[in-house]
């Protein structure tokens, strides 16, 4: 009888010791340089940890200050929920509705997410971090179109995380600038950004990843941030490849900082009364609008110190030298097309916004509207041309004059895109990128299913190599002159030309209020 307990007590204590731990998989209680945390099995080969801060909570005195090194923890701290997002406005998109209507928001934001299939910390697997977009006043590393799950099971390691936005991530101000040990201010959501490639530096090797094998993938407005920080000076050595979706012309035409100071001095005369605000009254006072009108935005400033000069000029001279894997979906404005003129008048006033007086009517023939039921569709083809092709594709070229680079475009259009666009718009590749489609046929048909596979496939296998070929993949030429192949994915993955050369050169002889360079 006493041997009988003896065993059921070891028993016991081996069952408690392996609580939440798969044989031969990574455990979820995981040490970081800051203190221990405590994850979750999202699935049976997936470990998954939620909310870590990477950084302190920039609040109080340390608004609009540069990210700060978390406080250290001794307690094991439980990560198996997301953090809040970012303060923002509530309503955005297509339905002016939230994405994310039962998270909280708050200024103590700056957390990261980490989805792992490393049977061991010593497993040394690539790494992709993934920036969200939402126009530099939206989103969260939480969105469920990127649970990192399934890509995580085609074995790397999946990183979201949050960046400060609007006014509270890019306010420009003499006042800030004076405060910042470099003279400079207004990059605050970059810097949030370089600090959480930092923490996967020190840190990713504790979760089975390798921090010698990092891809900075993002969409829109973190297509942006990956740009930006391929040519930044403090992001150096801390990402060896990139992935950039939808890239948007703020990338070519941000804004030097004493411009940007002008407008913030304008927006925000004093920075002490801002500080005392609650985040909340702060977007309140400080409108924006996150869509394609002309209204205040905040994005990244030409600041000389995290951005040293217009970063398509850097990258054109061969500044940043790295695979890249890039492109654009075929009907990108379709996403914005509450925001986009309805009548012939406010069309050629849209127009005029974006093009010098001499150029708007040779804009207007080559996207003709004769009535006031054509502007929607001409409205929306210059939209996605000027706005998402040619800044994708300069940025292709620039490129591939000294780094491999892979282009796609996306014209692939799921019952789902079908019933809520029309087209394949803006953010529609995501849901395929991280094979997160949904299982109903009537959302997603099977073919759907094969290209998401098919994408899935190829960025994790440039993640790992640099180079999105191999075994049972369509072939993916190297993007570059004089061809400028692509691969199409449309019902199934094909190489084309590149058919969008033409727009390029039509809008760059033509100079805009928007510098695509």
């Amino acid at each position: 009888m006493a041997l009988r307990v003896v065993v059921l007590a070891v028993m016991a204590a081996l069952a408690v010791s392996a609580r939440g731990q798969t044989q031969g998989s990574l455990p979820v209680n995981v040490e970081t340089q800051h203190g221990p945390l405590r994850g979750y099995r999202a699935a049976p080969d997936v470990v998954v940890f939620k909310g870590i801060p990477y950084a302190a909570p920039p609040t109080g005195e340390s608004r609009w200050r540069p990210p700060a090194t978390p406080v250290r923890w001794t307690e094991v701290r439980d990560a198996t929920q997301f953090g809040p997002r970012c303060p923002q406005p509530q309503a955005y998109g297509p339905a002016r509705q939230s994405p994310w209507p039962a998270q909280p928001m708050s200024e103590d934001c700056l957390t990261l997410n980490v989805w792992t299939p490393a049977k061991s910390a010593q497993a040394r697997l690539p790494v992709i971090v993934w920036l969200h977009g939402g126009n530099f006043s939206v989103g969260a590393g939480s969105a469920p179109n990127v649970d990192g799950t399934n890509l995580a099971r085609r074995g790397i390691v999946v990183v979201t995380l949050n960046y400060r936005l609007g006014a509270l991530g890019f306010l420009a101000h003499p006042a800030l600038s004076r405060e910042s040990e470099s003279g400079i201010s207004g990059n605050y959501g970059l810097l949030d950004e370089i600090a959480a490639l930092k923490w996967v530096h020190a840190n990713i090797a504790a979760f089975g990843g390798d921090s010698a094998s990092v891809t900075l993938m993002g969409e829109s407005a973190g297509a942006t941030g990956v740009g930006d920080l391929l040519v930044s000076p403090l992001a150096r050595g801390l990402f060896q490849r990139s992935i950039v979706q939808s890239i948007g012309g703020s990338f070519a035409s941000q804004t030097p900082l004493a411009q940007a100071e002008r407008e913030g001095t304008t927006l925000v005369p004093d920075i002490a009364t801002f500080r005392r605000l609650t985040a909340e009254q702060v977007i309140a006072r400080l409108p924006q609008a996150p869509t394609v009108s002309s209204q205040p935005h905040y994005y990244p400033v030409v600041d000389g110190y995290v951005l040293p000069a217009n970063p398509m000029t850097l990258l054109a001279s061969g500044q940043a030298k790295m695979p890249l894997l890039i492109g654009h979906n075929s009907d990108e404005a379709l996403f914005w097309a509450r925001d986009l003129p309805t009548t012939l008048a406010g069309y050629r006033e849209f127009v005029r916004g974006w093009f010098r007086p001499e150029h708007v009517d040779e804009i207007m023939v080559r996207y003709p509207a004769a009535t006031d039921a054509d502007v929607s569709k001409a409205a929306t083809r210059l939209t996605t041309d000027f706005k998402v092709v040619t800044p994708t594709i300069l940025m292709a070229r620039a490129a591939s004059r000294f780094s491999p680079v892979y282009m796609y475009r996306f014209s692939r259009v799921s019952p789902s895109s079908r019933s809520t666009f029309g087209g394949a718009a803006h953010t529609t590749e995501i849901l395929y990128v991280f094979d997160n489609l949904p299982a109903d046929l009537a959302q997603a048909e099977e073919r759907d299913h094969a290209l998401s596979r098919e994408m899935a496939a190829a960025w994790v296998q440039f993640a790992k190599t640099g180079n999105p070929n191999g075994p049972g993949l369509t072939r993916w030429p190297v993007y570059r002159s004089p061809d400028y192949q692509v691969l199409a994915y449309d019902d199934a993955a094909t190489i084309d030309s590149n058919a969008d050369s033409p727009v390029v050169d039509f809008f760059q002889s033509r100079p805009s209020e928007v510098d695509l360079r």
